[in-house]
């Protein structure tokens, strides 16, 4: 599977192509940048509804752990499995907090790539705002 990182294979040299103009094109800076920015938006947003997705998966994974864990200390003393409880009842409940710590760490950075891409999104449209407007103040002699 190729990705734009790939390095294409040629005979005697190395070049490493990152999102860059084709070969046929030219090379320096004559050209600027495309941004998408509603598509950056697009990107953020669903990271977002993947955060609300995850957090209710969460809750249902906390509700049957503790559920399975009940159910398993029913007919039992409960607590130590030395008092007669279940030692797997336990190791459900273990299990379900070291869940809740990775589903609150993959969250933290679900909002934090949404973030940046909101950020990265506002500061590309204020620049190409800038730039429209610094281009529609220059006067030449040629109206």
């Amino acid at each position: 599977m190729s990705t734009p990182f790939d390095a294409p294979q040629h005979s005697g040299s190395t070049r490493t192509r990152l999102n860059s103009v084709p070969a046929d094109g030219g090379g320096g800076g004559g050209g600027g940048t495309d941004v998408d920015t509603q598509r950056l938006d697009e990107a953020a947003n669903a990271l977002v509804e993947l955060r609300g997705d995850t957090e209710n998966v969460d809750n249902s994974a906390d509700d049957d752990c503790l559920s399975a864990s009940r159910g398993l200390n029913k007919h039992s003393a409960g607590g130590m499995a030395e008092a007669g409880s279940w030692a797997t009842a336990g190791s459900l409940v273990t299990m379900d907090v070291r869940w809740g710590s990775q589903v609150l760490n993959l969250k933290s950075l679900l909002q934090e790539i949404s973030d940046k891409l909101h950020t990265t999104s506002g500061h590309y449209t204020r620049t190409e705002q800038e730039e429209q407007a610094r281009q529609h103040s220059i006067s030449t002699p040629f109206g």
